[in-house]
């Protein structure tokens, strides 16, 4: 009876560091805050990495299809996703942390053309087949603006480079991040006009209330420094696919 009200201790008293922190992650990758072939690889993979290096506690992100985040909790093969609360699988059982970084899908053009408001936009435009854009930008196509869809990000890139379209709408650090990778000057391209805007959260089951309480200690100090990171970001496993138009 003794030796069994101990072990009965022991699991009681089970540190937070024995848990693991396990993050769905797209399977399709999401340049540049994860990806890799085992998304061992980006931004958020970095702050994951010293989150476990101050608590302890083990951490790590399982490819998943996004259209089965929802089942992986359910099934207990993963307990965190980072999202906007807004976009989270199983919103009501998930506990937001942060925010831990800000989200921007901003308005990039070609050189000499700076447009100063949404209205201003004329010409053609590459969007992400699928994707939803904010109603001022839906309302400047058909009327002043043709729309060239691509299928993923690089895919856009590569027809805004080769000069195919005049404005591309992509988050503003993927679109900096590819363009580190061919070469290219982002600052050239960039504008003040943001299409969205919305904060990233770590989501995790509510169930976890110890990991809840480290990752709240965590970031509360913490603070994501994505411009001294960037530069320091290896290529993906997959090479970019890009031919700037020269």
């Amino acid at each position: 009876m003794r030796i069994g009200l101990l072990i009965i201790a022991a699991f009681w008293f089970l540190p937070v560091s024995s848990q693991t922190l396990q993050i769905m992650g797209s399977d399709q990758g999401f340049l540049p805050f994860y990806y890799g072939n085992n998304l061992d690889k980006g931004i958020l993979v970095e702050v994951i990495n010293e989150f476990t290096m101050e608590t302890g506690i083990e951490a790590g992100f399982r490819p998943m299809a996004r259209k089965r985040h929802a089942w992986a909790l359910e099934e207990g093969l993963a307990n965190a996703v980072f999202a906007n609360p807004r976009w989270m699988p199983l919103p009501d059982r998930m506990h937001p942390v942060g925010p831990i970084l800000t989200w921007r899908d901003r308005v990039f053009a070609q050189p000499g053309q700076q447009p100063d408001a949404f209205d201003d936009l004329r010409g053609s435009i590459c969007l992400r087949r699928w994707f939803v854009y904010s109603d001022r930008l839906e309302r400047r196509i058909g009327a002043d603006l043709v729309r060239l869809d691509g299928y993923n990000a690089q895919q856009m890139l590569g027809m805004f480079l080769r000069k195919r379209c005049d404005y591309i709408v992509m988050n503003e650090i993927e679109f900096r991040f590819l363009a580190r990778m061919v070469e290219v000057d982002s600052d050239r391209y960039s504008t003040e006009l943001i299409d969205a805007e919305w904060p990233v959260y770590l989501g995790i089951l509510k169930a976890e209330t110890a990991l809840i309480e480290a990752a709240e200690a965590f970031f509360a100090t913490h603070r994501v420094d994505v411009e001294a990171m960037l530069p320091e970001l290896p290529p993906p496993d997959r090479p970019i696919s890009l031919q700037p138009f020269k």
